[in-house]
């Protein structure tokens, strides 16, 4: 068990350090942290060495880190709190590397002369963008199955349930028997899954970004690409009402001895998305531009527009001229919002709100 609980408390940290050290390799080839290089720069020594200086630093400064968390382990306070530092660490590091290029590019003046190239085919949407949206009646049959053992299980759930679990597998929040204690996690699952199902409709409308160097190709690519990672979101949001059912049948009481299991159990869904997650990016790349197509020619793929002005550090776009909600991310793999759009700021408003709900609800169940 005291294995199990050092495992559960660091792998968040080897999941990050990954994920920073694998980034700056998996977004588009012209953007370098969070800028628009011309691709006939790309080769630039200053430019890699901005990205093999990027790595060393973060490497350094995060395993010196992890040292000092192995150090002070027994404060679970110390060490779960240490991941956000991590996060802030990688964050801190990137901002370096990404001022680095953006003074090189200005230095040398590298989008001086360009012209800025946009393709858009008007064709896209008609094709096959995402998987099936028929594929959420995975998780939504798990929630049905919840609530329907919740329900059958109901008269014979103790007064006092467990809701709570420690890193250690140890149940340490109780709540009294109630409707709302008993069917909070159905309510969670449903939550979850709404919020799965935006992602999925996210990907389906997220605006076309196509190489105008060969547009059928690009397009190709990006297409499998939003396939695969919409297969992705249907699959995460299946395991996490797999995980949440679990937990309702603990507290239901239809899993017994679940002491010596739930650690375990807490370790393994966690680990198998992250992984999941890690291998797709590395094979797809952000927009598919690491897939493999079998007519596929030699030439460079790059997105030939240079909107910089748009990006705020990289990382946030606010473009008030651009009717899209959805983009694709500089940094990493994904996509992100249009901060300059209204609606974006009413959907987040919305999701704090059910954060909170969230938060309520077991506040009020755990009383």
């Amino acid at each position: 068990m005291n294995m199990l609980y050092y495992i559960n408390l660091l792998m968040p940290y080897f999941i990050l350090i990954v994920i920073g050290v694998i980034t700056p390799f998996i977004t588009r080839k012209t953007i370098v942290f969070g800028v628009h290089v011309p691709k006939d720069f790309l080769n630039d020594k200053e430019i890699q060495g901005i990205k093999t200086l990027y790595i060393i630093n973060f490497l350094t400064v995060s395993l010196v880190f992890m040292i000092l968390v192995v150090i002070r382990m027994k404060n679970i306070n110390f060490a779960v709190g240490g991941i956000f530092i991590e996060v802030i660490i990688m964050f801190a590091m990137y901002m370096k590397a990404h001022y680095e290029v953006y003074a090189l590019k200005s230095k040398r003046e590298w989008s001086k002369g360009k012209k800025e190239i946009a393709v858009v085919d008007m064709d896209f949407r008609k094709e096959k963008i995402v998987v099936f949206s028929l594929w959420f009646l995975l998780p939504a049959a798990i929630i049905i199955l919840t609530l329907v053992v919740g329900i059958y299980m109901y008269p014979n759930i103790p007064q006092r349930i467990p809701m709570h679990f420690n890193f250690r597998g140890e149940a340490d929040s109780f709540a009294k028997k109630s409707i709302m204690s008993v069917f909070s996690i159905s309510i969670v699952q449903l939550i979850m899954t709404i919020l799965m199902f935006v992602s999925y409709k996210m990907i389906e409308l997220a605006k076309q970004q196509i190489d105008p160097s060969d547009p059928e190709l690009s397009k190709e690519k990006n297409l499998k690409f939003r396939r695969i990672w919409s297969g992705f979101v249907v699959f995460v949001s299946t395991l996490i009402n797999a995980i949440l059912m679990g937990t309702a049948f603990i507290v239901y009481g239809v899993i017994r001895d679940w002491q010596s299991k739930i650690a375990i159990f807490s370790i393994l869904p966690g680990l198998i998305i992250a992984i999941a997650a890690i291998v797709i990016s590395v094979m797809t790349g952000q927009g598919g531009e690491r897939i493999k197509i079998d007519r596929e020619n030699d030439k460079p793929s790059s997105v030939d527009r240079d909107d910089d002005r748009y990006w705020k550090g990289g990382l946030i776009y606010y473009n008030p001229d651009d009717p899209a909600l959805f983009v694709e991310k500089r940094f990493g793999v994904g996509w992100t919002v249009n901060f300059a759009r209204p609606s974006i700021w009413v959907g987040i408003i919305v999701l704090i709100l059910i954060i909170v709900s969230i938060s309520m609800i077991n506040v009020n169940v755990m009383k």
